[in-house]
């Protein structure tokens, strides 16, 4: 599952990244965004920005930031 497939509410943790961009997973270390992290998905804008929450920080990422993000659901929201 990837973070752009998550929905509001739900909680996940981060299980790894997809692609061989060295660029891309530096600048998520340096935004606070590491495998094994729990983030919570605050809100998801139909083709805007996915905010997360990741401990005290919240952190928007355009959808296809979120696309490279491989996650593991801990707790999905109930519809």
């Amino acid at each position: 599952m990837r973070l752009s497939d998550a929905k509001p509410g739900d909680i996940v943790k981060i299980k790894g990244f997809e692609g061989g961009c060295d660029d891309f997973k530096c600048r998520l270390d340096s935004l606070g965004i590491r495998v094994g992290d729990i983030v919570e998905i605050k809100s998801k804008a139909f083709l805007g920005p996915i905010e997360i929450k990741n401990e005290d920080i919240d952190l928007a990422l355009c959808r296809g930031q979120a696309e490279k993000i491989i996650i593991k659901p801990i707790k999905l929201r109930r519809p």
